[in-house]
């Protein structure tokens, strides 16, 4: 192998190391806000590595650079594939390799972080630096889980988009909160465009131009474009309903206990009950964090940005949960149709596949699949995943499971339980009889509310905080009724209203009098879902396919955030025509583009056809009911990167389709998914990249 540099090991245990076995936990951000010494260290020692020499691989900017630009090797380690045409990076997308890559990358991320918190903490004046001491010596980076409801009601973390600075304190400051440029929500680049021989590190104009990272550019062509955060909020909490669903979905469907099915976005041939993972929803998260041109929305760029590693967190979280969930379906071998850097296209990637840059603690090899399987052997865990504090593994995989379910099963919680009796009032037979519930709703547009989970020692705050959700009042529609009555946990429905406060029900308003009787509780319900099938670099750029349910604005740079929406299939394509003035350096996506791989995608529905039933646009949830609502009201359209239309007639190899998959609720609540799909073609046959009428129509599985 070449140079080897810097060994990948994760930030070290606490010494002594607890007898346990335990270790360390990434926790999510909110949660890390409460303990104000980690969460002060963390703010500062983000910054002091954003301020790294560029040129350093050991600073911010070449860890980041590992993901992307400014395509240059990393720690020394040399390529062998599409050297004369560049590559976009080590990064292993549309790859079975795409959560075990990963995962030594956040190892190195936070090796490094730890190293700078640990380093800050020493300087800390005598009094104070043992407690910090002793807060850095179990400092993991956070993740944001973008799929769980907060109890802060803020869909995308006001730490990291409510301000542009934040209260810290400094080994000089006296014991003093001081200000200082929140490192959570932006990067900026220090040279700009460090110039490499006719190389632009950073590539076409804006982002050669633009100084600091961007979500949701005011333009996609000003060098003065600022961020716009309120799309972001509103797109994480437009968008919520199906995110959480398709990890519901993932986690529990028999389908996705393959790895390769679970993985990543990669189509196979005769996959209609495979069409989701963990990639996919991934990429959603990019395009709804980034807008239109913004830098998370280009994985070139993306790593710059620092909620990347929050997010990159959460999906190795999920990842790590998967893993506890199907502790004998951790099986790595798959024909690749694409290259990287050092991988060559149409290679077998197996769990002995090098994770290249990546090189173990030997110094001598690289990580491979089977050598990242455990996060403990990167010194961390989740909250979810502390083996070490169960008797057995049937034990542990129970409380994994019962954890999914608390976090994830939003909608499958609306068909059991205590809610049942909510629930079969949106679900008649004869929706001409179906009782009314009625909701008392008081819009607070006007009304600025603080964040719920700001703290003094760095929290962000400020005029720029979105409002959060009264949750206690009953966040969700079914959740009101439920919560005066019982204090059941919060379900999902439709999808959150994130710009509305609801007062206390009057339960005998609402229900009537008499209390109508509680029916039998039902045993199943039918999930819709949209599959989307691409090809990923047919249009020489990003794109997106935009899922709407009911009528929408026309107006395009709303159709992130939008109530219609149900949700965004991300492509991240690029231009690869020689000679032209976009043509990308990135070998692997050369590759890509010359064989026409195919990626694959799910938007869940079925959230968003309870909100319409409840509001009378559709008689029930029955299949004779909602496929013919779907055929007339569910709607989708492609828009490129930045941000214009694109003819759906002229993205030729997309398909949308409808599925449908039986949802059984035994004892316990946890669903259990059939694996048999059925597909609908008749939803949206006819219309462009609709499913042809030649299409299969079997089930499938």
């Amino acid at each position: 192998m070449s140079a080897i540099n810097y060994p990948v090991v994760g930030a070290p245990k606490p010494s002594p190391a607890p007898v346990d076995g335990s270790v360390p936990l990434r926790i999510e951000i909110r949660q890390l806000q409460q303990n104000a010494d980690q969460w002060n260290l963390y703010l500062l020692g983000l910054d002091a590595f954003k301020k790294m020499d560029e040129k350093s691989d050991l600073s911010y900017y070449g860890v980041c650079g590992i993901h992307g630009r400014p395509y240059r090797p990393w720690g020394g380690v040399a390529g062998h594939n599409n050297v004369q045409a560049g590559w976009q990076g080590y990064c292993t997308h549309s790859s079975i390799l795409f959560g075990p890559w990963h995962r030594p990358y956040l190892a190195l991320f936070e090796q490094l972080l730890y190293g700078i918190v640990h380093d800050i903490a020493g300087q800390f004046p005598a009094e104070t630096k043992a407690r910090y001491q002793a807060a850095a010596s179990t400092f993991r980076i956070p993740y944001w889980d973008w799929a769980a409801i907060p109890d802060s009601g803020d869909y995308f973390p006001n730490a990291v988009g409510g301000s542009t600075t934040v209260s810290v304190i400094t080994p000089k400051s006296n014991g003093q909160a001081v200000s200082m440029p929140n490192p959570l929500y932006s990067t900026t680049f220090h040279p700009l465009n460090p110039v490499q021989g006719d190389f632009a590190p950073l590539g076409r104009t804006p982002y050669n131009q633009w100084p600091t990272t961007l979500r949701y550019p005011s333009s996609s062509r000003s060098l003065n474009a600022t961020s716009e955060e309120d799309q972001v909020f509103d797109a994480m909490a437009t968008q919520f309903a199906g995110l959480q669903q398709n990890i519901n979905i993932l986690m529990n469907d028999p389908n996705y206990k393959d790895f390769s099915a679970f993985s990543n976005h990669l189509w196979v041939p005769d996959s209609v009950g495979t069409e989701a993972s963990l990639e996919d929803v991934h990429n959603s998260i990019h395009g709804a964090v980034g807008g239109f041109m913004g830098h998370m929305s280009e994985l070139d760029y993306s790593a710059f940005d620092p909620v990347f590693w929050l997010h990159h967190c959460n999906v190795d979280r999920l990842f790590a949960i998967w893993q506890a969930l199907n502790p004998t379906s951790y099986t790595i071998r798959e024909r690749t149709q694409d290259g990287n850097f050092v991988t060559q296209a149409g290679s077998v990637e197996t769990s002995s596949t090098p994770l290249t840059p990546f090189v173990d603690a030997s110094g001598s090899k690289y990580w491979t699949s089977e050598g990242v399987r455990r996060t403990e052997t990167f010194n961390y865990a989740y909250p979810e995943t502390r083996r070490w504090a169960f008797t057995s593994e049937s034990v542990y995989e129970n409380s994994v499971a019962n954890a999914v379910q608390q976090l994830y099963g939003g909608l499958s919680n609306q068909f059991s339980g205590e809610e049942a009796f909510n629930l079969m009032s949106v679900r008649p037979t004869d929706a001409a009889t179906a009782p009314a519930i009625e909701e008392k709703v008081e819009t607070a547009h006007s009304t600025s509310t603080s964040n719920a989970s700001g703290h003094a020692n760095g929290a962000a705050s400020g005029p720029a905080q979105k409002p959060v959700a009264d949750t206690s009042a009953g966040f969700h529609p079914f959740h009101n009724l439920v919560e005066k009555v019982k204090g059941a946990v919060p379900g999902l429905d439709p999808k959150p209203e994130h710009q509305t406060q609801r007062g206390g029900l009057d339960l005998e308003k609402e229900i009537g009098k008499p209390a109508a009787p509680v029916p039998e509780q039902p045993r199943s319900y039918t999930e819709y879902i949209v599959n989307i099938k691409a090809p990923k670099h047919l249009l020489g750029q990003s794109y997106r396919v935009h899922i709407f349910l009911g009528e929408f604005d026309s107006d395009i740079r709303t159709w992130n955030t939008q109530d219609a929406l149900v949700g965004t299939f991300a492509v991240f394509g690029k231009e690869t025509a020689p000679g032209s003035d976009d043509e990308t350096k990135c070998g692997k996506c050369k590759d890509d583009a010359e064989k026409n791989t195919i990626i694959t995608g799910t938007v869940p529905l079925t959230a968003q056809i309870i909100g319409e039933v409840k509001k009378g646009h559709c008689g029930s949830l029955e299949k004779s009911n909602v496929l013919p609502y779907l055929k007339d009201n569910l709607h989708w359209r492609v828009t490129l990167a930045d941000g214009t239309e694109k003819n759906r007639d002229e993205v030729p190899g997309l398909v949308v389709s409808v599925v449908s998959t039986e949802v059984a609720l035994p004892e316990g609540n946890r669903p259990k998914y059939s694996g048999v799909y059925m597909v609908h073609p008749e939803v949206t046959a006819g219309r462009p990249a609709g499913l042809g009428a030649g299409a299969e129509t079997t089930p499938g599985a």
